[in-house]
């Protein structure tokens, strides 16, 4: 391993897994539960996700070996700690191309039933492998969905998560999840007329439909008078490492 390759795999150790709730809300007077939390990468150095180092351990298949060896021994424990908690994974289009990640999403097909895959919206860094029409022909959707995972397309309407790709592969879609985030600069009516559109796409193909980046109840409740009950931000919860791992942690870093 080069030099570059130490550097990036000593990052690694580095990272920890946070969850934040997806919110199911019963009534406009916010009464909710929670549907599944979203397992999330964090850094000690700054407590944000770490993108570059993270992009770093994906752009070739031994570093994603590495990180993939990690990231499954931390989500195990996850699992093995919360029997009765579902969650949802992220996986970066770039990592469908190495084995190792198969071998990791077969390993959890036990519990299956209680996960959900979250393809990212990220266009693969491998130049043989970023063309959009090449990974809309072969989406790793229906494996997914054909071992019995919930899929989730994230962050629709950014990156490679397209209208087009969400069209190709409608057959293999359990949920949509869209961030205010994109909106931001955009009049709240502008917003709120793409959210429709979507929302009206999703329930037409029987899709759940989330909304994350709710930062306020202004927005969650205006939200939830016109039907979108599924909701994750800051208003409801941060990203936050689950109660009985916070111990193991600081034994471990």
């Amino acid at each position: 391993m080069t030099e570059d390759g130490v550097c990036i795999v000593d990052e690694l150790q580095q990272f920890y897994l946070v969850c934040q709730p997806i919110i199911r809300i019963r009534s406009s007077q916010l009464i909710e539960s929670v549907a599944d939390y979203e397992v999330l990468i964090r850094s000690k150095r700054d407590n944000k996700f770490p993108f570059n180092a993270f992009r770093k351990l994906i752009e070739c298949e031994a570093y994603n070996d590495v990180f993939i060896e990690w990231f499954e021994k931390e989500f195990n424990y996850l699992l093995q700690k919360f029997p009765n908690y579902k969650f949802d994974i992220n996986i970066d289009p770039q990592q469908f191309k190495y084995p190792r990640t198969w071998i990791f999403i077969d390993s959890i097909l036990p519990e299956c039933r209680r996960i959900a895959v979250e393809i990212t919206e990220a266009i693969p860094l491998n130049k043989e492998f970023a063309a959009q029409d090449k990974f809309f022909k072969k989406s790793p959707l229906s494996v997914l969905k054909k071992m019995g995972f919930k899929t989730v397309v994230d962050d629709i309407g950014t990156g490679q998560n397209s209208l087009q790709f969400v069209a190709n592969n409608l057959q293999d879609i359990d949920r949509l999840k869209i961030s205010l985030v994109a909106f931001r600069g955009l009049r709240d009516d502008v917003t709120y007329l793409f959210l429709k559109a979507w929302f009206h796409l999703a329930n037409k193909y029987n899709f759940e439909f989330v909304v994350e980046g709710i930062d306020n109840e202004i927005t969650a409740t205006s939200l939830i008078s016109s039907g979108l009950d599924m909701q994750q931000g800051f208003f409801w919860q941060k990203p936050h490492v689950l109660k009985e791992t916070a111990k193991r942690l600081n034994n471990i870093y």
